[in-house]
Formats: C-alpha cells, structure tokens, sequence
C-alpha cells in the first residue's frame, strides 16, 4: 500500500517544476498504459472494479479472464467510468472512493493527449504538429469552434466541462490560478465545482490582488464552458430521443401479445389484437423541443420506427392507435365529460415530487436523496430511481380516495392480474389509503396534449388520455363481437400502477367494466445488467434481425422470456438457441425427410397407427409423445407460458430426431425394406407437420416455409390439425429448398 501512495504522490507532481525529465517520462508511459487499461493502475482498480462491472459492461468475473471486458473492450473502461464521474445519469452514480479516483486519474491525463485515447482516436487529424507535451490539448481548446470532426468535438466538450466540476481537470488554468486559489480559496474544499465558483466570485468582485494571468485565462475559459456545454447538452438530447426508439424490451411485449393472438385465431376465436403509441406528455415535448421539431411531426416519425419495427417482428395487428389521431382525442373528452359529470373530477391545488420521466407525480415517501458521483444531491423515485422535482400547482383532481374498496373487489373477482407477484404487489398498494390523483397540467407548463373540455389553461394528464386508447380502439373496432372489456392487456412491469391502479379506477367510475385480465412481464437485462443508454447496452430489434432474422428474435424473445421474472439478452445465447433449435433440430429433421436421397418422389406418405408400429418400440414412443404433446401445448400457450410451450414442440422434435437416427432409413432403403423405409419417413413428415402447426404462433413465417414444404394446404392449418392425422393419401412436397433456416455465424 506504501508503494502504490507512493506512486500516486509522483503521479500528482508530474509536471511539476521540481520533475525530472527522466522521471516525468517514466510516469507518462505508465500512465499511457493504465489509460487504456485502468487495471494497472491498482489504487484506481481497486476501488472501481465493481462500478467497472456494474455500469460500464464488464462481466462480474472478467478481472480473472483475460480480454473478458464484453462489448466495451479495456481502453474503453476509464472513459465509461470518466463519463459516470463528470456526468453522471440522474439514476446512476459510482462510488464516492471510485469517483475520487477517476478525477485523480483524470487530472493526469489532462496533461497529456496520450493518456486519452478517446481524444488521440477521434482528433489524430485535428491534432497540430511541432507542440511540445502537454499543449495539445490547449491547442484543442482553442480551436475549439474550429473542430471537423465530430466525436472529436464531443470528446473535447466532454473535458472542457469536466473542468466546472474539478478545476484540477484544467492544467492550465490550475496553475495559472494557483497563487489565487490559495490567497481567496484556500478553506474551499475541492469538488462539485466549488474551486471554480469561489475563483469566479472572486473575479466578478474585481479584486485588486487578482493574478491578471489568472483573470485573462477565466475569461477565455468561461466562453469556452459555455460553448462545449451546448455540444455536452445536444448530445443528452441525443440520448433522450435515442430513449425514445423502440428497443427489445417494446418489442417483447408485441411479440406475446401477437403470440397469443395467432394462437386464439387458430383455434377459432375471434381476435382484435391493438397497440401504438401514446404521444402526448412533457417527456415528449421536451425530446420535440430539444431535437427542434414540431411535436407533431416529432411523433410522426417516432410512430413510424414503432409501426416498422413491429412490421419487421411480424406483428399482426388488427389496429395501431397513436393518441394524438381525432378519433382519440374525441374520446378523451367524451370521458372526461362523464367523469365529470359523475362528479369525479373538482380543481384543486396539488403539491408534490413529479417525475417527467414516469409522467407522474410520486408520494413523499417513495422518494429518497441519494449522492450523484459529482458530489451533487439528488431527489429521486424509489420505484423507478429517476429524477423528481417538487410542483405546486391548480390542477384538476380525481376522486381516487372514493374507490379503493371497488378496486378491491374488482381484485377479487378472479386472477385478473398475472402473474401472482404482481397481483400480490397491486394487493398492497390497495391495503392502503389512496389520495387523489392529479389529472391534468397547466398549459403553461404542457401544452402537447389534449385540452380540458371548456378549460384551455389546463391539459389532460398523460396517462389519462394514453389509457383510453384501448377504449377508442374499441368504439371504432369493425368487429361484430362485443370486444368490451378487454380480454387482456399484456404490459411492462414498470407501467404496472397506471394499469393495476388508475386505469380500472377511471373505468369504474365512469361505469364500464375494467379489463379481464392484465399480464405483466418483467423486464430484459442484458449480460445481467439493466438495459442503459448511459452504458451503451440499449439492444436494437433492428440489430437482432440483421443477425438472426425476425424469426430467430421472435423465437428467442419467447424460448426465454418468463413474465414472473427479467430475461437476460445475449447475443451469444441467442445465436446458439436458435441454432440449435431451429437450423439444427427442426431444421435437420425436416431436410432429413424431403431429401431427393430418401425421398426421390418428393410425397408426404399418409400415416397410420400401423406406420407407428411397423417401426417398433421406438414407432411407440413417438406415437405416445406425439399424442399427448399437442394438448399440453394447447394449455401452455393458453396460460401465456409460451417458453413452456416450447419447451414440449422441442422435445417432440428431440424424440423425432432420435426415432429417425434409430431407423436408420438409410440402411432400410439400402437392404430394400421399403415398407419400414416409407413408415418411417411418413411417421417423421407426420411429426414434421405437427411442430409447424404448433409453432405457428410464435414463428409464423418459418412455420409457413415449414408447412409449405410439405405440402399442407391453407384450411390444414388451424389448430384442430395440430395434432395427429391418420391419412392414406399422398401429398406432393412444396417445391420450397429443404433450408429452412440456415445457421447463424457469429463472432
């Protein structure tokens, strides 16, 4: 421990007067290695290396793996963690003792544009010629509006702003301020800003004693702050509307709810299967605002990323409802107008945390203060852990309070909330007092959304007016049945009170039914840490189906995905699932049975009982899987447990498979026992056509390729064919190649 102090005593003095040349040296080319792989620097990895892991993508045991850091290689640990340091994500901040030592780390490097990778990458061009060390990055400074490239530009904003928050970031300021910070700034301790501000101060006071180096450099600095604080802001907002974009946790959600459409459609139930986008609320107005748009044209083209990725995931929609459309914005007031009229609704002055995020106001006691890494408070959502601010405010209110015992006994009536977790979690929020809930904005403060009826100074709240798309989706619907109340609303666990709370509340009291039945699915982590902008780990649908097609996304999104628990996201895990299940194990038994060598007439035999036991003990135990998969399936799919559903097809297919590799009908035909050569391959197309009924609604187009190989006609398809067929006759095979998935290669 003495010799690691030690060093980082020297690593402090580096360029300082009293510094040798040689020993200066000496540290720089340390320092140029630990910034590209902060574990050697071993004060610095010892107090980051769980942050390292927690917030910057490596893997929990990657310190004993050589090059095991995942998608952010080393040279890209110290800037994630310089990043969380200098700017950190309202909810997310390093460890006090790992913050400290990043900015320790980082002072050294601001000496030099070696021991910054991110800049010596991205500025090479930008760079001048003949500058000794250590004036590099004045140069960037200066040049600053000058900078072509744009992540150079951004990697140099990034230092610049780091310097308000710790004023030893600035070399060069440091030192021509010195004698000032200790003449006026001596008892101001270092950190969040506080050196800076107190020099300013200073300054703007006029002190006679100011160093005019000093002044004339805080002057310069000051206009610079201000410029590579509006490139650190764009990029924020970058990230907001990034925030905005359909990720796989969206896409999950569709994917079920189109799985259980398909599969009622199958077995003949009529189906209005709706989703869209809800496009109103200050979150949007200000990602609108920040990317210069009109919020309505905003919205056009984030709907239309939405409405392309579900198209992309073969999403079979009957409706796509978007909130700001008329048909809604009629509804809207429609209901408001009954809530109203019941005498629901009175104004009134509301106080409380809001959370712009979440789009609603959170109770005192489910916030909490926590320590950003930049030594700032913050004010956060216990629930969510993102960002509140305190409003006061005349809003219009509903009368939440008066139906809490309805809301029970809606809660009773039956599992109207799955899974048991979640029923339980709604079960305790209505074990206790509700108040009432704000349900509208000042149009000063939100102006995209729909007016109150009769009172243009207020806006309806956000998740009022989203809720009732269901609603609008239901009065405009061209089905004969009666779709109300919902059958299901298949949801995120994170929107759970809106559902669970709100939305059956608003019903009740304006006399419609609430919903059936809620399923909430959990969330996706990805390599067992929590989806992030900030870490970079956001997973694109779009990327999933460049490298394994939508079926293969679909088909993992379902394989894994348990709504009682978080699924974890990997690429790895996902090439190999459907690798193994898809190209491998459904893939290889279908080529088995078309294939010109042991299927020259290219037919699907018809199948008998007696085909079964011509082919023996091993005819029997397909037959008996084979009889008994397809009701299970049935019972799985219909419980939304579609991993479990999967989990009996793919055991079918294993059992398939095997009998085939036991018959071995490359023998059979070879001795000439053509009866037991055409049993067995009509017992494997039987088996064949019952996995592509049954797969039907997870991956609806592989299936079709499937069943249109051999040769299935349309009206065979619903689900009363989705078990075993005894048939004489012959069918031709498709023409279709036997390929029906090839395997994914992958890094």
């Amino acid at each position: 421990m003495v010799l690691i102090n030690r060093t980082v005593y020297v690593n402090y003095r580096v360029f300082s007067d009293v510094m040798t040349t040689g020993c200066r040296t000496a540290l720089l080319e340390i320092q140029y290695f630990v910034a590209r792989d902060f574990r050697l620097d071993s004060q610095l990895y010892a107090q980051c290396k769980s942050d390292a892991a927690q917030f910057c993508n490596a893997a929990p045991n990657w310190t004993e793996e050589a090059n095991a850091i995942g998608p952010q290689r080393n040279p890209l640990v110290l800037p994630c963690l310089y990043r969380y340091a200098y700017h950190p994500p309202a909810d997310s901040s390093l460890k006090p003792e790992c913050a400290d030592e990043v900015r320790r780390v980082m002072r050294q490097r601001a000496n030099s544009v070696d021991l910054i990778p991110e800049i010596q990458i991205h500025c090479g061009p930008e760079e001048p010629e003949n500058t000794r060390q250590g004036q590099v990055e004045e140069c960037l400074k200066r040049k600053f509006d000058a900078l072509t490239s744009v992540e150079c530009r951004r990697h140099v904003a990034l230092l610049i702003t780091a310097v308000q928050i710790d004023i030893q970031a600035d070399p060069m300021l440091h030192r021509a301020c010195a004698i000032d910070l200790v003449t006026f700034c001596k008892d101001v301790p270092p950190g969040d800003g506080r050196r800076l501000k107190c020099l300013l101060r200073f300054k703007e006071q006029g002190q006679a004693k100011f160093d005019p180096k000093c002044f004339e450099m805080l002057n310069t600095r000051t206009q610079l702050f201000a410029k590579a604080s509006k490139v650190v802001q764009l990029e924020s907002v970058n990230d907001l509307v990034e925030q905005l974009k359909p990720h796989i946790g969206h896409i999950y959600t569709a994917v079920i709810a189109d799985s259980s459409a398909r599969f009622h459609r199958l077995i003949g139930n009529p189906v209005t299967f709706s989703t869209g986008t809800d496009e109103h609320g200050l979150k949007i107005q200000q990602a609108a605002m920040c990317a210069n748009k009109e919020p309505g044209r905003f919205c056009d083209h984030v709907s239309g990323l939405f409405k392309t990725a579900l198209k992309n995931c073969e999403i079979s929609y009957t409706d796509y409802i978007r909130t700001t459309e008329s048909r809604h914005k009629e509804n809207v007031h429609s209901f408001w107008e009954i809530l109203s009229e019941k005498g629901y609704i009175y104004k009134g002055k509301y106080e409380g945390w809001y959370c712009t995020a979440d789009e609603a106001f959170v109770a005192e006691d489910q916030t909490t203060l926590v320590k950003l890494s930049n030594g700032q408070e913050q004010r956060v959502s216990t629930e969510s852990n993102r960002p509140v601010e305190w409003f006061s405010e005349e809003n219009y209110l509903f009368k939440l309070s008066k139906l809490r015992e309805e809301l029970r006994s809606w809660l009773k009536s039956g599992p109207v909330i799955q899974p048991l977790r979640h029923y339980n979690l709604v079960k305790s929020w209505l074990d206790q007092e509700l108040i009432d809930l704000s349900v509208s904005r000042p149009n000063t403060r939100l102006s995209w959304g729909i007016p109150v009826p009769g009172d243009s100074s207020q806006t309806i709240y956000v998740w009022l007016d989203a809720l009732l798309n269901y609603m609008t989706v239901a009065k405009h619907s061209q089905s004969e049945m009666n779709i109300w109340p919902p059958s299901v609303h298949v949801i995120g666990k994170d929107i759970l009170k809106f559902h669970g709370i709100y939305w059956p509340a608003f019903l009740l009291a304006a006399g419609f039914e609430p919903p059936k039945s809620l399923l909430v699915h959990g969330h996706w982590l990805v390599d067992e840490q929590k989806m992030s902008k900030t870490t970079g780990n956001v997973v694109s649908p779009q990327s999933c189906i460049n490298l394994v097609t939508a079926t293969g996304l679909r088909y993992f999104l379902m394989h894994e995905g348990v709504p009682a628990s978080d699924g974890n996201f990997s690429i790895k895990r996902m090439v190999r699932i459907v690798n193994s299940d898809l190209a491998d194990g459904i893939g290889n038994l279908v080529s088995r049975c078309c294939g010109k060598n042991l299927n020259p007439l290219q037919t699907r035999l018809g199948v008998s009982r007696s085909s079964f036991e011509s082919c023996g003990s091993p005819g029997s135990d397909l037959l008996s899987l084979l009889e008994r998969t397809p009701d299970i399936v049935h019972d799985e799919y219909k419980q939304w447990n579609f991993y479990k559903g999967i989990d009996q097809v793919m055991a079918l297919v294993r059992g398939a498979n095997g009998f085939f590799q036991t018959m071995e009908p490359w023998k059979l035909k070879k001795e000439g026992q053509l009866d037991k050569l055409n049993a067995t391959m009509a017992v494997t197309m039987e088996t064949a056509r019952v996995v592509g009924t049954l797969l039907q609604p997870i991956v609806p187009s592989y299936s079709e390729r499937l069943l249109d190989k051999l040769g299935v006609p349309q009206e065979n398809r619903s689900w009363d064919f989705a078990r075993l067929r005894w048939t004489t006759t012959e069918t031709a095979l498709g023409s279709q190649q036997a390929v029906l998935f090839p395997r994914i290669k992958s890094e």
